[in-house]
């Protein structure tokens, strides 16, 4: 009578990992570290009339909007952060997300065109405009210019004409109807604090040097 022998082989389980041998979670610390986008240089700088009269003009300084796009893909990469647009009660905001590493997200923050008195040829592209300067400089791009108070230039330092307007009747003296500058302004330097905070800054009118500091 023949039998069939039962093996003894049995199954073995692999040990079980204690705490100390299983790969550990990583960490995640806040703030989330962010890269920090360099400084402004000057040629990425506009100058921008607030309000001009006989004897002095107001400018503001604004970062160049192409410009901070390539200072935010320089930082974060062309795909590591994204912006886009939206309108809550008749005004423009633009949203704009740096990603995050961890959650694989673009957390935004949303911004409207910055306050104030503006010569503008086309205020509803400043609204975008501004609200993009805006939005990026809330992650560091252009921080540095927009912080800047309005600049108060008195006529001794630059050109300004007045804006004239004909006389109802050929023989009328013209009418002055407001005042411009000469020649537009232009940014040729920016001095530093050692902390890197703007602290004077150097115009150009034409070949006309105008000296602005901080107070």
């Amino acid at each position: 009578m023949s039998t069939t022998a039962k093996s003894n082989a049995t199954t073995r389980r692999k040990p079980t990992q204690s705490a100390q041998e299983r790969p550990a979670a990583q960490v995640v610390q806040f703030p989330l570290f962010a890269p920090k986008p360099r400084q402004t240089a000057p040629q990425e700088v506009k100058v921008m009339t607030c309000e001009c009269a006989k004897d002095a003009v107001s400018v503001r300084l604004m970062p160049d909007p192409d410009a901070m796009t390539r200072i935010m893909d320089e930082t974060f990469g062309p795909q590591g952060w994204e912006y886009r647009y939206y309108y809550m009660n008749g005004v423009t905001f633009c949203g704009s997300g740096v990603l995050n590493p961890i959650t694989g997200t673009y957390p935004r923050k949303d911004e409207k065109a910055p306050a104030g008195k503006f010569r503008l040829r086309d205020p509803k592209d400043w609204e975008t405009t501004g609200s993009f300067i805006a939005s990026v400089a809330k992650w560091g791009a252009g921080s540095d210019v927009l912080r800047l108070p309005p600049i108060v230039l008195s006529a001794d330092q630059v050109d300004i004409d007045p804006v004239q307007k004909p006389g109802k009747r050929p023989n009328d003296p013209p009418t002055v109807v407001g005042y411009r500058l000469h020649h537009a302004l232009t940014v040729d330097k920016l001095l530093r604090a050692e902390d890197g905070h703007i602290i004077g800054v150097q115009l150009l009118q034409g070949e006309r040097k105008v000296i602005w500091q901080a107070e």
